[in-house]
């Protein structure tokens, strides 16, 4: 009897240790940028990057959220569900004007950050240099509009809420489909023209075949830097048209 309630207590205490090592087991995800990093298992928290990944995780899994990008106003607060609408104001890592730092993020204590939107070297940059300095995974999604089923689904793998993600991809899928029908039938040159203005003048625009005029392109046609750039408005990171184009 001794002998059995000996290993009987062996047992109880190897599942102590087994158990949550279990639980804290690793997997490698390898992200649009080609990066193969490595995640937990298990993820409870998590950082967005950037506005798009803030909306990505609401749809997908809000309880995950560490806070939003930017705090909603009031106005959008009417269309969040609570307590989800007052999580704190994080910052942004990506993208102009970026407001969150290193302290900050390791305050949070996210399992995860993600990004969503354009992937290039600088985002991968970006992404290598925080998890190098942090020690957090920081993964980058393919926020194109054509790829919304994966990306939900994709995202929805890695938080571990794939029914969630089905069923938006799923809705996605029949949503696109049904657009791709509805302007099927309509010539390029009987869509409507459209400028895609921005910047605090309305002169910049995004770049053709931007993730910002994606959805432009679906539509209608859209006005892409139509002219040569005057000396008055010199060049950003977006492209600048010109006041005097015709639109």
């Amino acid at each position: 009897m001794p002998l059995f309630r000996l290993l009987l207590v062996a047992f109880f205490a190897l599942q102590l240790v087994v158990v949550p090592a279990v639980a804290e087991a690793a997997r490698h995800f390898v992200d649009a940028a080609g990066r193969s990093v490595e995640i937990p298992d298990r993820i409870e928290r998590v950082l967005a990057a950037g506005p798009p990944a803030s909306v990505l995780l609401y749809v997908l899994s809000p309880e995950k959220m560490v806070g939003w990008v930017r705090s909603p106003s009031a106005a959008e607060k009417e269309f969040l569900a609570a307590p989800y609408r007052d999580l704190q104001e994080t910052g942004r890592l990506t993208g102009r004007g970026n407001t969150a730092n290193i302290e900050m993020v390791l305050s949070m204590k996210p399992d995860i950050i993600i990004d969503v939107g354009s992937v290039d070297a600088t985002y991968a940059s970006l992404a290598d240099r925080v998890q190098e300095q942090t020690g957090i995974p920081y993964v980058l999604i393919d926020g194109a509009f054509a790829r919304t089923p994966e990306t939900l689904r994709e995202v929805a793998g890695l938080l571990g809420v794939g029914t969630r993600g089905e069923e938006l991809a799923s809705y996605a899928e029949r949503t696109m489909d049904w657009q791709k029908q509805a302007v099927a039938g309509i010539p390029d040159a009987e869509r409507p023209r459209v400028y895609y203005g921005r910047g605090p003048d309305g002169l910049e625009t995004g770049a053709a075949g931007s993730i910002n005029m994606e959805i432009l392109d679906v539509w209608a046609r859209a006005m892409s830097p139509c002219c040569p750039v005057p000396a008055a408005f010199p060049t950003s990171r977006s492209s600048r048209c010109w006041a005097g184009t015709r639109m």
